[in-house]
């Protein structure tokens, strides 16, 4: 079943597409950029969003109003370089809530629905608004009720900030371990009380543990182990959605590799629900019911997917070692995001 855009009442699209014209109108990106987060609280839910405008640069004007702990620790791994994702993956590991004005065939039949029924019309390069919501694992998709909600605040606040900064009352809004928080005062929900705040505490990825099939390894403790030599192991997003289920999706691949030869042993896609530590098991034990060949050794690029198979290697017989380059999981690499009209760096053509 194709996902349906969730129903939202046209009151709330209404105040949303307003607030976007004023964030416009105000034009914030002139005097802030990615270094001003702006942070919003809901009272009403407890909702906290932090807000970038985009626009300084002069190519993408818009605003990412980052979710929560989660969202602000993705900006601040990107502000301070200390982003624990692959660079390649990151497209499909935001959380966060976007507004991006483009032409209008950037929109879809979804967004230009709501444009009708709200009798609004648009005119030029930048103008036209396309409101979406980015979570991890899954594709940009349209909002729900609750999103357009906190976006339409989140506008308000930028815009509110974006005043005080021309006025000269406020010079910044981020500072070492604290960032400006905005509360909105009363049911109109434009003017704000405004104070410091601490960030949010750094969110701890614990990787989850691959669950090992014990059938299926007792079978694998059959194979031999002489001649395989070393695997490369990885696993990364495909770039193109799934259009299935309540929103569409990005799948995982796992993929093995040998390393001397650069022979793809298994190359297996799997969807959002299982975590990347199960689905670099699940693809090496495809790898080794295929060849019927034990490794000597799975080399692998990141800290997480070693301790991820740390168990299985101990029960298969394999080592397993960390690698800042595998050859030919690159070069396999290269030639997906390439069939997908990606060059090299994952950058879109």
């Amino acid at each position: 079943m194709k996902p349906t855009a969730p129903a939202v009442p046209p009151p709330v699209w209404s105040d949303l597409y307003a607030a976007a014209q004023r964030f416009r109108t105000l034009r914030p990106w002139e005097v802030l950029d990615d270094l001003d987060p702006v942070a919003v609280r809901d009272p009403a839910t407890g909702a906290t969003g932090y807000g970038i405008v985009m626009g300084s640069g002069g190519t993408m004007f818009g605003c990412c109003l980052y979710r929560g702990a989660e969202g602000f620790n993705i900006y601040r791994g990107l502000l301070e370089g200390s982003s624990t994702h692959r660079a390649d993956d990151e497209f499909a590991l935001q959380n966060c809530l976007l507004l991006e004005f483009g032409a209008r065939s950037d929109l879809q039949s979804g967004d230009l629905a709501v444009i009708r029924k709200l009798g609004l019309s648009f005119k030029g390069k930048h103008a036209w608004p396309v409101f979406r919501s980015l979570l991890p694992g899954y594709a940009p998709w349209f909002l729900d009720e609750a999103e357009a909600t906190l976006l339409t605040l989140g506008l308000h606040a930028i815009c509110a900030h974006s005043e005080s900064v021309i006025k000269g009352e406020i010079d910044e809004s981020l500072r070492k371990g604290e960032c400006l928080l905005y509360t909105p005062i009363g049911d109109q929900r434009t003017e704000f009380n405004v104070q410091w705040e601490p960030w949010p505490p750094l969110v701890e990825q614990n990787p989850s543990q691959p669950i090992l099939n014990l059938t299926r390894i007792n079978a694998l403790l059959g194979v031999k182990t002489t001649g395989a030599g070393a695997w490369e192991a990885e696993v990364f997003y495909l770039p193109a959605p799934i259009m299935e289920g309540d929103r569409p999706f990005y799948t995982r691949m796992g993929i093995v590799c040998q390393q001397s030869s650069g022979v793809v042993l298994t190359a297996e896609v799997s969807t959002p629900d299982l975590s990347g530590s199960q689905v670099l098991v699940d693809a090496i034990c495809s790898s080794i019911e295929r060849s019927q060949l034990r490794p000597d050794t799975i080399v692998v690029k990141d800290a997480n997917d070693a301790a991820a198979l740390w168990p299985l290697g101990k029960t298969l017989g394999f080592a397993v070692r960390q690698q800042k380059k595998l050859t030919a999981i690159r070069m396999f690499r290269k030639d997906v995001m390439k069939r997908f009209g990606f060059g090299g760096g994952g950058k879109k053509r």
